[in-house]
């Protein structure tokens, strides 16, 4: 197949969790098809990794966008009633290159990643579209207006409205729609919408540790671990309401536990939680692997959340006990108390964690993480299903004329 695939971020490097996905999707297709890499990077030096994607994409564009860009864009889709998730993400130039590449070749499927790239595409497209939503977007920004005040909690709410007349609306055009998990396949639904296809995440299942831990690592011991992009709202809001709301209730019985907060770009709330007893954020760190080691435990208490959080399968890739809010575990159909644990509230959290800390012998309950991801999240039978689809939408159904004639 010959496949233009449009990506709303470049994905390389597969550091975050929809460039992760991007790129598995990426590598898989462009080691069996011909693909056209168009992209955006948020900065010149991420536009500089397209070096290690030459050799999966027959050609690469990538367009660098700048602050001003994107807040004149999210201006202008405010003024004429669209969602500012596509103002955000458009440029002029960049269309441009869509048009010329549709202009320069015929393609066999057109690949969408992620909704707000559909708008670069012509009404009617010249090929068959795939549309990866991977979540639907709309639902987030609803739970994002639910946690909110005015007047963001209106802009959200806004937003949440927008977005999802328009996911519908891309839905009915494309050939096939995608999502991570059966939950988010519910939320798109409607006249006209044809049945959405569920390809979930993968996990790369790591070679077992040998070498001992730094000593900067084992200083931290015993720490519950939280891993993510720290400037994303929703794990602003998981980090807060487990240090505000949970640890303490934790420290009370072992004021040894630690939390520690990974990850790049933490925001000035996420920075604020240093002055709390217990708590270390480290920004970002060189290898996110020994923390994820060292650590007595992961959590993912979230309140805002949609689809598969990656930090979930990575940490049942190596056999960590997990404690989570009810909406990830869901997600990758985690069964409480045998893949992972699952509590409601604070105060359940808390329950959960302190025995976890004073009956070792319930971690045994946990070695099975990484039979339950490698049966579940494997990579490849993931992309085989995505593959399949691309296919399947390359080769058009034929028209009852059609087989009639071809009767004749």
């Amino acid at each position: 197949m010959k496949i233009l695939f449009l990506a709303h971020r470049i994905p390389y490097p597969p550091d975050k969790g929809e460039k992760i996905r991007a790129f598995h999707e990426l590598q898989f297709l462009g080691t069996r098809h011909t693909v056209d890499l168009l992209c955006f990077a948020d900065s010149d030096a991420e536009a500089e990794q397209q070096k290690a994607l030459k050799s999966l994409c027959r050609r690469i564009y990538v367009e660098t966008r700048s602050r001003t860009r994107i807040a004149a864009g999210a201006a202008q889709s405010l003024f004429r009633g669209e969602p500012l998730s596509c103002g955000c993400f458009f440029s002029s130039k960049f269309q441009a290159e869509v048009r010329r590449a549709l202009a320069m070749d015929i393609y066999d499927v057109i690949f969408i990643f992620c909704s707000s790239m559909a708008q670069y595409l012509p009404r009617p497209s010249s090929s068959p579209v795939v549309l990866d939503f991977v979540d639907i977007d709309s639902a987030k920004w609803a739970q994002y207006a639910q946690r909110s005040r005015p007047p963001f909690s209106w802009l959200f709410a806004r937003e949440a409205r927008k977005l999802a007349r328009y996911e519908e609306d891309w839905a009915r055009v494309s050939s096939s729609t995608i999502v991570t998990t059966r939950q988010e396949a519910s939320l798109l639904v409607g006249e006209g919408i044809a049945p959405v296809e569920v390809v979930s995440n993968g996990v790369e299942i790591p070679e077992a540790r040998l070498d001992p831990l730094p000593e900067e690592i084992r200083a931290l011991q015993p720490y519950a671990l939280f891993v993510g992009t720290m400037d994303y709202l929703p794990n602003v809001d998981a980090v807060e309401y487990f240090a505000e709301d949970i640890l303490p209730r934790v420290r009370e019985r072992h004021p040894e536990l630690k939390f520690v907060i990974v990850g790049r770009d933490p925001a000035r709330r996420v920075r604020k939680l240093k002055r709390a007893p217990g708590v270390i954020v480290t920004g970002t760190v060189p290898e996110v692997g020994n923390y994820l080691a060292g650590a007595t435990v992961v959590v993912a208490p979230f309140r805002i959340a949609q689809g598969i959080q990656n930090k979930l399968l990575e940490a049942l890739a190596v056999g960590k006990p997990i404690i989570s809010t009810p909406g990830p575990a869901a997600a990758i159909a985690a069964s409480h108390g045998e893949t992972i644990l699952i509590a409601e509230n604070s105060q359940d959290f808390a329950k959960a964690l302190i025995a976890l800390l004073e009956e070792p012998e319930r971690y045994c309950h946990f070695s099975e993480g990484v039979d339950f991801v490698r049966k579940n999240f494997n990579w490849h039978d993931k992309l085989n299903h995505l593959e399949q689809l691309l296919l399947r939408a390359a080769v058009p159904t034929p028209t009852q004329e059609e087989v009639t004639l071809n009767r004749v």
